[in-house]
């Protein structure tokens, strides 16, 4: 019982009967994820792995790709014990609490478009929760999933490989299902997650299955130079248009009113009545209420 709670499972006891999950817990499965992907991303994924217990599965498919190549690998896992998030920071994913994915993805020739993948992953997100059900979901640049300005998921993207020639890609896209509370303590903005939003705990096999769909569509459409539109997809989904923020960069920060995204991807504010632009790198941005 110990070693569950550890994990982040919450168990309550019931006095004469013994102990039983706080909340119904459904646990993933590679039979079910793979037998509902699409057909497009079924043809895409070459091996999908389920981990009940990892550090992180950007690292773990990290790891592989320091001794083989990987094209096509999709790993989940139930439970991180160092997740990560962009910048460094923890992504907090107590079991069964989340959907944490990678992908890994292999390009012969690096794409033109492929310092958009962030946001592309951001609409196959963005998508998935649509297909769900979920409404008013919201992108905000350059790598966060929000609703009513609580963050949902996030997704962070790892490269190896050199410019203009072959390049691997780990894709990593995690998203709040069902936190339990004392998780919240460690985490310093606010978030909601998909159970608190729906009001039921939808199927979160549905859920992995969906989104690994399109994030496999969403990668062989770049690979095959069909991607064009998800971009003007991203600034559908851009809640942060016309609002106040704050650009946070390294020894300094900018204060202006956001408009958009460039062609290129990078982040557009009006500064003292000059539209600039900035690049995601070490740049964090706080929208004003």
């Amino acid at each position: 019982m110990k070693h569950l709670e550890s994990l982040g499972l919450q168990i309550e006891a019931i006095r004469g009967r013994g102990y039983r999950l706080a909340n119904q817990i459904e646990l993933l499965s590679e039979k079910t994820i793979k037998k509902e992907l699409s057909p497009k991303a079924r043809q895409c994924c070459n091996e999908l792995t389920v981990l009940f217990k990892t550090e992180s599965t950007s690292s773990f498919l990290l790891n592989r790709l320091s001794s083989e190549k990987h094209h096509g690998t999709a790993v989940l896992a139930e439970y991180q014990s160092n997740g990560r998030g962009r910048r460094g920071k923890q992504w907090v994913s107590p079991l069964a609490s989340s959907i944490c994915i990678s992908v890994a993805w292999h390009f012969d020739d690096a794409p033109h478009a492929l310092g958009l993948l962030s946001l592309y992953m951001g609409v196959a997100t963005a998508r998935t929760l649509t297909a769900l059900g979920l409404t008013d979901i919201g992108l905000k640049w350059p790598n966060d999933i929000v609703i009513n300005d609580k963050k949902l998921g996030g997704i962070l993207l790892e490269l190896r490989g050199e410019a203009g020639g072959p390049v691997d890609v780990i894709v990593g896209v995690g998203v709040n299902y069902d936190l339990p509370e004392f998780a919240l303590y460690d985490i310093n903005q606010a978030v909601t997650d998909i159970c608190s939003l729906t009001e039921k705990r939808l199927s979160r096999n549905k859920i992995a299955s969906t989104l690994l769909s399109n994030i496999f569509e969403i990668l062989q459409d770049l690979q095959s130079g069909t991607s064009s539109s998800l971009l003007d997809e991203w600034r559908e989904y851009d809640q942060s248009f016309g609002r106040k923020a704050k650009l946070i960069l390294p020894g300094k920060e900018i204060e202006g009113i956001l408009k958009g995204v460039d062609n290129q991807g990078s982040l557009l504010m009006m500064v003292d009545g000059q539209l600039k632009s900035f690049t995601s790198g070490e740049v964090s941005l706080r929208v004003q209420q």
